[in-house]
């Protein structure tokens, strides 16, 4: 019985390379915002009052509020920043993940101690820096929004 080989095929022609079409990049996600740097960038620099601090903080929580149409975002200062540096549905980032107010994976005031955050509603947080002492819930703190009557966890000095 005969041995059967396959025929032998000439090579083909190689196709010419593809080239994709010039395609511009789509923005990306994990880009911050020019206004959204600036914001972080005045209260890096601490040129302003620690009453102001707490209102930019103040505005990046209402940034949220507004991107998100909902209320506060939820859970202790860890969960709040997390939402605020892009780990959120949309993977938006409403806070600089590298500002060096980011320690330990908190957002800290000018004297380097955790913001306190508490809901005194859906849409408005109380925001508290433990003051120039790095002590929460002494005379020295600075408020943004305090509750009513300080939610009885102490005396704070209301900023405007």
């Amino acid at each position: 019985m005969a041995k059967k080989t396959k025929p032998i095929r000439p090579p083909a022609d190689p196709l010419p390379p593809v080239i994709a079409p010039r395609v511009s990049a789509p923005p990306d996600p994990m880009s911050i915002d020019p206004e959204i740097q600036k914001m972080a960038d005045d209260l890096s620099a601490k040129v302003h009052s620690p009453a102001r601090d707490l209102e930019l903080v103040d505005e990046f929580l209402d940034l949220y509020r507004r991107v998100f149409q909902q209320g506060n975002p939820i859970g202790l200062n860890e969960d709040i920043t997390a939402v605020l540096t892009g780990r959120n549905a949309r993977n938006g980032i409403l806070f600089p993940p590298a500002s060096p107010l980011i320690v330990k994976g908190q957002l800290v005031d000018r004297w380097g101690t955790p913001y306190w955050f508490h809901p005194n509603s859906s849409y408005q947080m109380e925001i508290r820096s433990a003051g120039p002492d790095k002590n929460l819930f002494t005379q020295d703190d600075v408020v943004k929004n305090p509750g009513p009557d300080n939610m009885g966890i102490g005396v704070g000095i209301s900023q405007p």
